[in-house]
């Protein structure tokens, strides 16, 4: 068994905790009081949900593309180098056609350098259409 020290994802308070590992699986989610970074009760309650979102059989775990007609639920699984350059093909139409303003980008709930990266992303491919749920 080990203990990693991290930070929690699941909302933007990222507070600190300790997660159990034995055989590469997370067993156990605890508050990290001793590192002198916030780990909030309110957090903790909601960050105990980390294992399941880990082991979750429905977790997407590799590239798929559509196997069959849209809303029928068909996938399949491809290269990772075959999803980008997919959505790289995609991205130059929109661009081509409608022009990079076309384009946004939604973060979600941004965690780490994910707004420095798409910010930068968005300003290299042209768009100014940049949105979060917050104010980063």
């Amino acid at each position: 068994m080990n203990i990693v020290r991290t930070f929690c994802h699941i909302c933007p308070a990222h507070c600190s905790r300790k997660i159990t590992v034995e055989n590469g699986r997370i067993m156990d989610v605890d508050r990290d009081t001793e590192s002198g970074f916030p780990s909030e009760w309110c957090s903790f309650t909601r960050g105990r949900i980390m294992k399941e979102v880990n082991t979750h059989p429905d977790r997407v775990k590799f590239p798929q593309m559509r196997a069959g007609k849209r809303g029928e639920g068909k996938w399949k699984r491809v290269s990772w180098e075959e999803a980008l350059d997919h959505i790289a093909e995609k991205l130059k139409g929109y661009k081509e056609n409608y022009g990079p303003e076309s384009v946004a980008i939604c973060i979600g709930e941004p965690k780490g350098m994910e707004t420095a990266f798409a910010q930068r992303f968005a300003s290299a491919f042209g768009t100014p259409n940049v949105a979060t749920p917050g104010n980063y």
